[in-house]
């Protein structure tokens, strides 16, 4: 039997001083193999992911320490990116929309645990006979929990009839999606929704009909947060100026002649917006979670980080923490644009990134790695995965199939339900290494050892931590069941 070596994280790299702007010099991936450090620059990986433009913004204990762009809005052009360019920021509307949610709670203006019926004035949710929709609520609504459908919209192009927010509701064209519709017994379950974010839309803008939800937003939400070159217009005007076009995975120009799309779903996914106005609203969030007499009460700030269970979502953003860190976070993703917020609760600083290429999410991860490096924060640690020779043997022990264990507790699932992870998963050998492939498809995803009985799943895609599947083995050599790990959840599968 071949001999093993451990793989183990390494801490973040050490610089004698944090320095925001060397980071272009250090975007990297989150593993390095047999402890190889691998280092690129961001003009080098800018051209190899195809994104032609990109904006980043860096917060240190609530100060804006870094915001600039690098790059150009259309490829084949001259005109710059900076920091007041606008991009679409796709889902990260989302916390934005929860932001003016809240505030407009505490002003009264809506409730978060009234039913949301009670709360419609211009639509009514379908009937669910089978489901108590009196649970329904803006807080179910923004964590995810509500049991809606509608995961997310396509891009609408320059000249396509854009839907009104009922007929996104109603699943009426010129809308392409179903109608909504709940799956679940509200509250019970997790499921991302940007159609309960549209549902929310609508709540918004009957507390003020006359003004729509555009206004309202830039009102309550823009305005007081100094966002002066955001907008949740759609489509928006070529004359905002200073826009960042949209390119597909090879960084061709899309959407032609404007030059972007329109996202009509605003509050799931259509706001517009620069790495300045971003990074004033991930800092007032963060100052309302540390302060008092910020954007919006403390009280509120923490409601909001904190997660509702199942969900992994508080009242808008992800909330993820381990080893004293905690951070809230979202991502966008829109058909050429990709995008990301951050913000560290304990220590104040944050993060803003903002591409313009359909391939911008592996070079997001790339940024957040080489500015945690940059700025000494201890998030985002490289991993080494040294080479492990395990025998035939070994890996035959795990071979085999395994169904999802319906006793684990659900809220240690969070967002491991549906989609692939309520399949049976199959573990095979391939020559020396382990494979896994998922009931329905046909991909097999090699399996990296990271010691003798937790596997990386290899190319699964997280911008935090890295996903693995932990086999458990007996007293008696025998494996019955293995634990499926994300950073922020866990699925249990027992053996066939």
């Amino acid at each position: 039997m071949s001999a093993t070596v451990i793989a183990f994280p390494l801490s973040a790299p050490s610089f004698a001083q944090s320095d925001p702007a060397s980071f272009v010099d250090k975007l990297r991936p989150r593993v390095w193999f047999g402890g190889v450090e691998e280092r690129y620059s961001l003009d080098e990986r800018m051209a190899d992911y195809g994104v032609p433009g990109v904006a980043v913004a860096i917060i240190d204990d609530g100060e804006v320490v870094f915001a600039s762009g690098f790059g150009v809005r259309q490829s084949g052009a001259a005109d710059p990116v900076d920091a007041d360019t606008v991009f679409s920021a796709g889902s990260v509307s989302k916390v934005a929309t929860a932001s003016l949610v809240l505030r407009l709670a505490n002003e009264g203006a809506l409730d978060l645990d009234a039913p949301i019926a009670t709360q419609l004035t211009s639509w009514s949710l379908p009937d669910h006979p089978e489901f108590d929709e009196s649970r329904v609520t803006l807080r179910t609504i923004l964590s995810h929990t509500s049991g809606f459908n509608m995961h997310g919209f396509r891009d609408f192009q320059p000249g396509d009839d854009l839907p009104s927010t009922i007929d996104t509701l109603e699943g009426r064209s010129p809308a392409v999606n179903d109608p909504l519709t709940l799956l679940f017994e509200p509250g019970t379950e997790y499921k991302y929704s940007g159609g309960g974010y549209t549902l929310a839309q609508q709540v918004v803008n009957d507390t003020a009909p006359a003004a729509g939800f555009d206004m309202i937003a830039s009102s309550h939400l823009l305005a007081p947060l100094g966002m002066t070159r955001s907008t949740f217009t759609n489509p928006l005007p070529p004359e905002h100026g200073n826009i960042a076009m949209a390119h597909n995975r090879d960084g061709a120009a899309v959407a032609l002649p404007r030059g972007y799309e329109a996202f009509p779903e605003r509050a799931a996914s259509g706001l517009w917006t620069s790495a300045n106005d971003l990074a004033n609203l991930v800092g007032a969030l963060l100052a309302s979670y540390r302060d008092d007499d910020g954007f919006l009460p403390r009280s509120l700030a923490q409601d909001m980080m904190t997660p509702v269970s199942p969900s992994e979502h508080g009242l808008g953003p992800r909330i993820e923490g381990r080893h004293g860190v905690l951070l809230f976070h979202h991502g966008g993703v829109n058909s050429s644009y990709h995008a990301w917020i951050e913000g560290h609760l304990a220590t104040g600083d944050g993060l803003v990134i903002l591409t313009n290429g359909a391939g911008g999410n592996g070079l997001i991860t790339e940024i957040r790695n080489g500015v945690s490096d940059a700025m000494n924060w201890e998030i985002n640690e490289p991993i080494s995965v040294p080479e492990i020779a395990l025998s035939a043997e070994q890996l035959s022990d795990y071979a085999g199939s395994y169904s999802v264990d319906t006793g684990f507790p659900y809220a240690l699932r969070r967002i491991m339900t549906r989609r692939i992870f309520d399949q049976r998963i199959h573990i095979a050998v391939d020559g020396e290494r382990l494979t896994m492939t998922v009931d329905g498809d046909d991909g097999a995803i090699a399996l990296i050892p990271l010691s003798p009985n937790r596997f990386w799943i290899e190319g699964f895609g997280l911008r935090l931590g890295i996903a693995e599947l932990e086999f458990h083995r007996d007293a008696s050599g025998d494996t019955q069941s293995v634990t499926f790990h994300l950073p922020n959840a866990s699925s249990h599968y027992v053996r066939d």
